[in-house]
């Protein structure tokens, strides 16, 4: 009888010892998902942030298409000439396809202290939403991660 009394303490002691190491892995995981959370939260911030600035200190000119090239499958290399304040500037932008040829007139964005600059989108609102956005994707990767190793853990009553 006296046996079957230990052994039940002990068995009552190994699940609760389980329990506060499922407890405690759990808590270390909460807190590391947090904190590579505040990062990637930082580092979508930080890059909204620069591709605003970058953007902010452009203009839009209309330039003449002088040059296109296949890159590859996916992209065009169109090269521009256009005018800014009188002076003449020449440069090169990769783009999806679409039809273009030489001669033809397009709206690009420039840097306005390095006109020679082609920005890659023309909308402001859109780079930045593009930042946004990849930033809530890596955030809910994080919490998938979190998520499934919680799941992965083996459950108390094992």
């Amino acid at each position: 009888m006296k046996d079957m009394k230990d052994l039940k303490k002990l068995k009552e002691k190994e699940f609760a010892e389980k329990a506060d190491r499922s407890k405690n892995t759990i808590s270390l995981l909460r807190k590391h998902a947090f904190v590579l959370a505040v990062i990637v939260a930082a580092l979508m911030l930080f890059h909204a942030q620069k591709d605003y600035n970058n953007y902010a200190g452009s203009q839009l000119v209309m330039a003449k298409v002088i040059n296109v090239e296949g890159a590859d499958d996916k992209n065009i290399n169109v090269a521009y000439r256009y005018n800014i304040a009188g002076k003449e500037y020449e440069s090169n932008k990769v783009q999806h396809l679409k039809k273009i040829k030489n001669g033809d007139k397009e709206e690009i964005r420039v840097k306005k202290d390095s006109p020679e600059v082609i920005l890659k989108y023309n909308d402001i609102n859109y780079a930045v939403l593009c930042d946004v956005l990849i930033g809530l994707c890596l955030e809910l990767a994080v919490l998938w991660m979190y998520k499934m190793t919680i799941c992965m853990l083996p459950s108390v009553e094992e």
